[in-house]
């Protein structure tokens, strides 16, 4: 598999974990588990951070084809 291939279902995959931390905090809000809301608010925002520099190499590589 080419590196171009591999970051971009890497990419894929932490779009897919931020739309599961999305969905958790939604569960979370407004429960005894409330204070949970600020971990997963963190890591949510480590993962966007994240996943902007990861879109950028991406698009920063050759063209695959």
């Amino acid at each position: 598999m080419s590196l171009h291939a591999d970051l971009a279902s890497m990419q894929s995959t932490l779009d897919q974990v931020l739309d599961r931390l999305t969905e958790a905090s939604g569960e979370v809000r407004g429960t005894d588990q409330d204070d949970l809301l600020g971990d997963i608010y963190e890591i949510e925002r480590h993962l966007k951070a994240a996943s902007r520099r990861l879109r950028r190499a991406v698009a920063g590589l050759p063209d695959p084809t």
